[in-house]
């Protein structure tokens, strides 16, 4: 328990101060369960209000690169989150990608059960759905590909998260196959659609976390925002980079990155 506390208070202030932690001092984690617990460990260390989780790895390509077996997730801060035309700061010591993904606002709480959730009681639950930017990058000083234990530890990579509209009424829209297009520097660099997960929509990928073993003590809650994983793959940014994604009747959203 020293050690995973140690660690954990190495990454947030890696996070909190933009450097990155050298693998020569670091021990890989057995397995995701232990990986969790350290994520857990950064979450007590950093003592802010956590809004939501993040999910990652959520493609069967993205599964074999970081080798996992399942999909991973991660908490949303308050203090790192923003809203769609903002100019968001991230550390120059971090190699900063970005994912355009649709993110799930809850109405009602998801506790803790023994049936599994499905994707209709997600639904049900759901009060809104948008669109967000998730900012991905790893206080290790290591590659991504390979390293899945690790981006567990590490907050599930998460850097900051940006939301854009809230739309409650998606009855129309069929999120199987919702166009997604990413614009970075007036140029296109990505697009894909909100089926592109392992999951086949976004309410499929809430299900998921709602019935993920570590979160049977506190289950979702009324307020969370869970950003459902990537619509269009990971793209590296740098400082004044400006991003821009249509998502058509799910509105659009920007974002210019500076260093910090």
């Amino acid at each position: 328990m020293i050690m995973t506390m140690s660690l954990a208070e190495r990454l947030w202030n890696a996070r909190i101060q933009g450097t990155r932690i050298s693998m020569s001092s670091v021990k890989v984690p057995a397995d995701e369960a232990a990986a969790y617990e350290i994520q857990d460990a950064v979450s007590q260390v950093a003592d802010e209000e956590i809004i939501g989780f993040k999910l990652g790895a959520t493609s069967d390509a993205a599964l074999t690169a970081l080798g996992l077996s399942e999909p991973f997730y991660g908490p949303l801060f308050e203090r790192f989150s923003h809203r769609s035309d903002e100019v968001v700061a991230l550390p120059s010591k971090h190699q900063i990608f970005i994912e355009t993904e649709i993110a799930v606002g809850l109405g009602r709480d998801l506790p803790p059960r023994d049936s599994n959730y499905t994707q209709h009681d997600v639904e049900a639950a759901a009060a809104w759905i948008g669109p967000a930017f998730e900012l991905v990058a790893t206080r290790f000083d290591m590659e991504l590909t390979g390293n899945g234990i690790l981006l567990i530890a590490d907050g599930g990579v998460n850097a900051d998260f940006v939301m854009g509209d809230q739309l409650s009424n998606w009855s129309q829209l069929d999120l199987t196959q919702h166009p997604v297009t990413q614009i970075v520097n007036d140029r296109e660099s990505q697009s894909g659609h909100s089926g592109m997960s392992i999951f086949g929509n976004p309410f499929g990928a809430v299900a998921w976390l709602a019935n993920h073993k570590n979160l049977r003590d506190r289950g979702l809650k009324t307020g969370d925002i869970i950003t459902t994983g990537t619509c269009t793959g990971m793209t590296p940014l740098e400082a004044g980079d400006h991003v821009h994604a249509d998502l058509g009747r799910l509105e659009q959203l920007s974002m210019r990155l500076v260093a910090q």
